[in-house]
């Protein structure tokens, strides 16, 4: 594997070699998106509108999205830098019985759902994060009160070992798990300026 490596390190040209992480990353952006000052728009391309549309759920009136286009614009977002605003524009061959209107409709109101389920979730994240930081806390308090107590250590050791695992997953959810999500959804408020939808 090393000289494999080492190869590949040998093929980069010179002029490669002189530039620094940040040139070489906004080439690579270029290459693939439109660049223009700090806005990037990137291009989707999709033969139906209809596979897009989860049909097992909504009505006439509100259709749900499946995660077809969240993935590819998540896809997106990974690979364009922070400091970058993003434009998408979302090109359908074949808006079959949908109008434009209604398809772009439909696209903004579950993007719209996407960022309230987002909220949503890191809500309930959190509220289950204070729930196992309380539950541990309290096994650790309780392995305190009955390490001093003639009891078997094994029973003082689960309930201190069941506290701390508690604790840390708390710590998990409320700090690591929450910090991602808060990301997400700055990510496609602050980034995400605007989607349309184009008859490719």
């Amino acid at each position: 594997m090393k000289n494999i490596v080492k190869e590949l390190e040998n093929e980069i040209p010179e002029e490669i070699k002189k530039k620094t992480p940040a040139q070489i990353s906004e080439e690579i952006l270029a290459h693939y998106f439109t660049v223009d000052g700090k806005k990037v728009k990137a291009r989707l391309n999709f033969d139906t509108f209809s596979e897009l549309v989860d049909q097992s759920l909504g009505d006439d009136s509100v259709e749900k999205l499946n995660p077809t286009l969240f993935d590819k614009l998540a896809e997106t977002f990974a690979l364009i830098p922070r400091k970058y605003e993003i434009e998408v524009d979302v090109y359908i061959r074949d808006f079959g019985e949908y109008t434009l209107a209604e398809a772009e409709k439909i696209v903004r109101n579950n993007v719209t759902l996407m960022i309230y389920a987002l909220a949503l979730e890191r809500r309930r994240k959190r509220i289950t994060g204070l729930y196992l930081l309380g539950g541990g806390v309290l096994l650790l308090l309780a392995s305190y009160f009955l390490g001093r107590l003639e009891l078997p250590q094994i029973l003082f050791d689960v309930i201190n070992i069941s506290g701390t695992l508690l604790v840390w997953e708390a710590a998990d959810i409320s700090l690591i798990e929450r910090g991602a999500e808060m990301k997400r959804i700055k990510q496609y408020v602050r980034k995400f300026k605007d989607i349309r939808l184009l008859q490719a």
